[in-house]
Parts: structure tokens; sequence; C-alpha cells
């Protein structure tokens, strides 16, 4: 079931990324196209955003337009990010119908449509480091929390609040040392920001109004009716049903999911440093994705006889919210990656200004 689900789900991505030649995304798109372009100019950190995305496009920039590169990069997120929740839920003993359902939770498609979304390769690397702490695999698990850090910051911070409540939860000291040791192997990227001048909060993009830190207040009531649409709200009534038999057969699962659904629901989860997420209910929906698929799974996979009927349901809602929902996902325009020419990005910020030629 999940090898035709998720094929299925991965031409769906494909056909949004490659339908058209143009290049949509947002305004954040053309500063990642500069940042390419200078990485492959001179190969070196030119931003505090992680570096990933920027030396991808880079490597592929002799053979490919910008807009290739991007596109292959999204949809190898989309992979990753699909594969990832696979063998997390492999290693948590889900039913292989959560997988199923992940792959085609409404909002996922929103991630090669609303370009840039590196967060998915993010995202996916950390769904697979969970994965090998729940079969303690701590090389593993050091690998793909460093690789995160250099993909995406918040995944990482996800990444290791989840590590960390995991660990606790199962009091596993070897994976909170291994959780520890893959923050020391990341540490040399931020190293190398705060000895080009930027602080510690700039380092980890908390500085005010940057990326991780919302400015003004809550950013997700005017986009009700569309977060209700790509949440799945057949997946997520199943995951009610499901939520007591996860806590009885998956216990650490069940504590984990109800971490993370609590964070995501009050945008809280960067208070510790003061501020609130901008990867508010929309941009969030992707972690919460996580949740309601284990606990919907367990639902569907103990009533055989309904299983595949709620994953087509499920499958057919997000295939009407391409239509109905996706659209007011984000703002979309053509990008021109020409225009990224005339971009300065600020070393210390993702904040970009326009080069005025005298």
């Amino acid at each position: 079931m999940f090898a035709w689900s998720a094929a299925a789900a991965l031409i769906v991505h494909a056909v949004l990324l490659f339908g058209s030649t143009d290049l949509y995304g947002g305004a954040d798109l053309v500063p990642h196209l500069r940042l390419m372009q200078q990485m492959d100019a001179q190969p070196g950190l030119y931003n505090i955003y992680a570096p990933a995305f920027h030396v991808f496009g880079a490597l592929l920039l002799p053979w490919a337009s910008e807009a290739t590169a991007v596109k292959l990069f999204t949809l190898g997120s989309a992979a990753l990010l699909i594969g990832g929740f696979r063998l997390f839920q492999r290693a948590a003993d889900l039913p292989d119908v959560s997988a199923s359902l992940f792959a085609w939770a409404p909002y996922a498609f929103a991630l090669s449509w609303c370009l840039p979304k590196v967060e998915a390769a993010g995202y996916g690397l950390a769904f697979a480091g969970l994965g090998a702490l729940l079969t303690n695999r701590h090389r593993w698990l050091v690998a793909a929390l460093a690789g995160t850090f250099f993909i995406h910051t918040a995944s990482a911070l996800f990444f290791g609040l989840c590590g960390g409540v995991l660990a606790l939860v199962r009091r596993d000291a070897r994976a909170m040392l291994a959780l520890a040791v893959a923050t020391v192997l990341a540490s040399p990227l931020f190293i190398s920001h705060l000895m080009a001048g930027c602080n510690a909060a700039q380092a980890l993009l908390f500085s005010p109004g940057d990326y991780l830190r919302t400015t003004g207040g809550w950013t997700s009531f005017d986009h009700t009716h569309t977060i209700i649409v790509l949440a799945g709200p057949i997946a997520v009534a199943c995951a009610a049903a499901g939520a007591p038999r996860l806590w009885r057969e998956h216990r650490e699962i069940a504590i984990l999911a109800g971490v993370v659904t609590f964070f995501y629901l009050n945008e809280v989860w960067l208070a510790p440093f003061g501020a609130r997420t901008t990867l508010n209910l929309m941009r969030g929906l992707t972690v919460l994705a996580f949740p309601v698929a284990a606990a919907a799974g367990v639902f569907a996979a103990t009533r055989p006889r309904w299983t595949a009927a709620i994953l087509a349901a499920c499958i057919v809602w997000s295939l009407g919210s391409l239509f109905f929902a996706l659209p007011d996902a984000c703002h979309r325009v053509v990008v021109d990656p020409e225009q990224a020419e005339q971009l300065v990005v600020d070393r210390c910020t993702f904040r970009w200004t326009i080069r005025r030629d005298h």
C-alpha cells in the first residue's frame, strides 16, 4: 500500500513543480537564488541561512538553470520527507497506513507549491534521525541531526526537541549524548557566523524580525479556512478517534505526538528564546502531519475493512485541496532568476536590498 501511495504522491509533487516551465515562488525565493549564484561563483558562506540549498543549486548551475535546480531540490525534498517518515514509522512499529496517510497530508503539497520550502528536506532527515534513535542507531542519529543543521535551522531545532523528548521518555542516556555530540559537530557552522561578525541571536536566526521570529501578533487567524482544509479534516478526525489506542499501544510515540501538537497549537516552541516562531499554524502543518498520521494510522489499521476507504478518502480530499485551498496557502508569482543578480543579501540576517548601480 505504501509504495504506490508514495509514488502517486510524488507524481503530484512533480506535476506541481514541472507542470510549467516558469519558476514560481515567493519574494524570499529571489535571495536564495542570489546565494546560489554567489556560491557558484566563489564557494563560501554568505548568509546565516543553512547552506545546503545554495550548495545544491551551485553544483547544478553549470549544467542546469536556477529554476531546474530549485525544482529538483524541491522534488528530492518531498521524496526525503516521505521516505524519512517511512523510516520513522517502521522504527516506531506504527501501521504501514500511517506512512501512506502522511504522504498524502494536504499541506505536504504546499511544500512544492509555495517555493521555497527548504524545511521539507530538513524534516525528512529529522524523521529519519528519530527512527535511528528508536532503533538505537546512535551514529546515524548523530549524522542526521548534524546534517539537518546544514539544511534548515528550524527543522534541526524541531529534531532536537523531539529527540530530547524521546530520549527522556525512553531514559536513553546514549541518545541524549548523541544529540549533544551532533550539536557540537554542527557548531563550526555557527562559529563561522560569529567570526563573520554576527551575534549569537543572528547566527540562530533569532534576531528580532528575522526568519524564526515573529514581530507582530498571531499570524494564523486570517487563514483559518485554508488551514482547516490543508490540515486534512478526515485524517484529523481519524487521529482523534485513534489517539486512545496510540496511547495504549505506542506510549512513547503518543507522548511525542502530544508534545508536538501542544507546541504546534500554541506557536510557542521558541518561547525559551523569548519569541514565538514564524512557523505558525499554516507552516506548522508539516509537523502536525506527524501526530495526525500516527494516530489516524492506528485507527485505520484496527478496521481492516475500512483501511483502504479511509486512505482513499484522504487522497481525494488532498487532491481537492489542490484546487480549493492550495492557491491561498501563500503568495506566489513568476520569479525571474536574473532579478537575483541585483540583490545584496545581508550577511547576518536573512534580509536583502536591491543594488543600485550608478
